[in-house]
């Protein structure tokens, strides 16, 4: 990870514990990344991190998230609809935290890239103090490199989110 991401992710992560916030992720297109990273630093993991819940395949968000089936047929997996999806039902599993953050994507080649869509776009919701904020990025690179970028994107947001409410 960039130097400037890891600054932020620590200030995050700092900040989260300075009030008190706990946070978790349901997240497909990261595989778990984004809660990996949340969970490294000193003033991180029990402090601030509840855990988070992998849907990677579209079958664990229908048999074990519950989603809407039509929801996916309308929108895909990957798409902003789905995230706050996630999101929603990320509140309900995990009912102390304050933070939930969903991420969709497409991380590599595959999944439902259209021109629109393309490989590197990616889905967030967080939702914080009852209110859904969405973002939706463009990311280049590796997928390594996309997911460290999300990664400083996720926790500016989460970072701004927490400061300004």
């Amino acid at each position: 990870m960039r130097h400037y991401g890891e600054i932020m992710l620590k200030q995050c992560c700092n900040e989260l514990e300075r009030q008190q916030l706990k946070i978790a992720f349901i997240e497909s297109a990261s595989s778990g990344f984004l809660c990996s990273q949340f969970s490294i630093y000193k003033h991180s993991g029990a402090e601030i991190l509840l855990g988070g819940l992998v849907c990677y395949d579209p079958s664990i968000k229908l048999q074990v998230l519950h989603l809407d089936p039509k929801l996916i047929e309308q929108y895909t997996a990957e798409s902003a609809e789905v995230t706050q999806a996630l999101a929603k039902t990320g509140q309900k599993l995990f009912t102390h935290a304050d933070v939930i953050v969903a991420c969709t994507g497409l991380l590599k080649p595959g999944g439902s890239a259209t021109a629109e869509k393309p490989e590197g776009t990616f889905f967030i919701t967080i939702l914080f103090a009852g209110k859904l904020y969405d973002y939706r990025y463009l990311i280049t690179g590796t997928p390594l490199q996309r997911l460290n970028e999300l990664t400083e994107k996720v926790a500016t947001s989460v970072l701004l989110l927490i400061t300004t409410d």
